[in-house]
């Protein structure tokens, strides 16, 4: 690291960066996702000619301005901290995406514009000319949009770089085959789903709340009206998902190896399992009150097919070796609990009680822990990169040995012929320098005395 490195006072410089960075998501992605909806909301209140559509857009709109300070502020910080605490990374980084930067400045200063002055503030003075007041929402959502997808292809080129990361004195401007990384497209939809799914979701559970405090019978019904919408679509949502993780998951095989075991079975499962249990309880709650809010066909065998589909994917994922007796008790396990979730889904379906405090409080949980559900994915993905600030390019500043020695047995033993991390610990007898030797005598594998060294240290230390 030839560049000066800024040391932060009283917590390390990823903690400071963590900071800045999670606070800035959330609101960026809630903007997102209620300039994408808002438009839509609006024309179907003006095509059924239902005023609920057009208040709940509005509302929607103004917590958008009321947000985009604070959004674009903690957004600016990021580079600034970036500068000082990592100036290499950014030197580099910002050579190669360059003019996809100067390009998502400017969309932002479109979406400024159309949300400010053609979309919020003739909100009233439009009301006889929707149809083009709708355009001007449309082409804020379409800015919006286009301004994460610069970014995602920028965070996915982390994992997943497509083009080498150039010399900080060798300007690149833009390469199309970093912008347009393996990852990328997997990454934008999946956000893009998720920004609606935790939003709605999250939305539905305050309106929930909001339902319950209402003393006016026509508020009340409204609350009541918008709580259910929200909560439906971002739980409907939430099932395009599974699919879009899955194929980002075997990208990440393929791409980004260490990073995929550090996710199953290694250093970052912890999170990603805390992250599947908060959507089990997003769906446990969400489900539940769904299938007591609903009558209707459609949307019950919508939410139906959903849990079915998710369970296709776990059966095309390979079986995770995590319990005791292997795969076949995973496959069984997973698959007892699906069939537990849906019998329990239909039993609620006979009550019909959701309008009790109980179920208010239950919807707002859910839309909880899908928040915390979606802050542990990009939280998992970060962690899962590490030693790297890019993947197999640039290692971090503050790296520790255990990090790179820890990479080194993924690299070697993980990618080779086990399957995850945690098949170290099922070794009955752990001689590792005898078990070590054995396996630098397998085909194909490479390892030096000096690696070899490292990865022995590293299995006695930690397994």
């Amino acid at each position: 690291m030839d560049l000066p490195v800024i040391e932060p006072p009283i917590a390390p410089r990823w903690v400071w960066m963590e900071e800045v960075t999670y606070s800035h998501i959330p609101i960026a992605t809630l903007i997102t996702a209620f300039l994408v909806l808002a438009p839509i909301f609006e024309y179907i209140g003006y095509r059924t000619k239902d005023s609920r559509y057009d208040r709940l857009a509005k509302s929607m709109v103004v917590f958008c301005m009321i947000l985009y300070s604070p959004g674009a502020a903690l957004g600016t910080g990021i580079p600034i901290f970036i500068i000082g605490m990592w100036p290499e990374f950014w030197s580099r980084w910002s050579n190669l995406f360059f003019w996809p930067l100067i390009v998502q400045f400017i969309f932002f200063l479109l979406d400024v514009f159309f949300l400010f002055f053609c979309y919020y503030l003739p909100w009233d003075k439009m009301q006889n000319r929707k149809r083009l007041h709708i355009f001007f929402g449309v082409m804020t959502a379409i800015f919006g949009l286009l301004i994460q997808a610069v970014w995602d292809a920028l965070g996915a080129y982390m994992t997943t770089p497509g083009a080498p990361l150039p010399a900080v004195n060798d300007p690149v401007g833009w390469s199309p085959q970093a912008f347009f990384n393996p990852s990328y497209p997997y990454l934008f939809f999946h956000r893009f789903f998720a920004n609606i799914s935790w939003t709605m979701l999250l939305m539905g559970g305050v309106f929930a709340l909001k339902y319950l405090r209402q003393k006016d019978d026509k508020e009340k019904a409204y609350f009541g009206f918008v709580s259910d919408l929200t909560f439906t679509i971002g739980f409907v949502a939430f099932f395009m998902m599974p699919f879009i993780g899955w194929g980002f998951a075997k990208v990440l095989q393929q791409k980004a190896p260490v990073a995929f075991h550090s996710i199953m079975g290694g250093h970052a499962s912890s999170f990603f399992m805390i992250k599947m249990g908060l959507i089990s309880i997003m769906l446990f709650l969400g489900g539940g009150y769904l299938f007591t809010r609903h009558k209707r066909k459609f949307i019950i065998g919508l939410m139906t097919a959903g849990i079915i589909s998710s369970y296709l994917v776990l059966q095309w994922h390979p079986a995770l070796d995590w319990l005791p007796g292997g795969p076949f008790v995973w496959r069984v396990s997973y698959t007892v609990l699906f069939l537990a979730f849906l019998i329990y889904l239909w039993m609620m379906k006979r009550e019909g009680l959701h309008n009790r405090t109980i179920w208010k409080w239950a919807m707002f949980t859910a839309g909880l822990a899908a928040f915390f559900a979606f802050t542990f994915g990009g939280f998992t993905r970060s962690r899962a990169r590490q030693p790297y600030n890019v993947y197999e390019q640039l290692v971090k500043v503050e790296v520790l040995p255990r990090e790179l020695d820890r990479t080194l047995l993924y690299k070697k033993c993980v990618t080779c012929h086990h399957k995850t991390p945690k098949d170290f610990e099922r070794y009955g007898k752990k001689d590792w320098p005898t078990r070590v030797a054995i396996e630098r005598k397998r085909d194909g594998v490479s390892m030096s005395d000096e690696e070899a060294e490292r990865i022995t240290r590293y299995l006695k230390e930690h397994y």
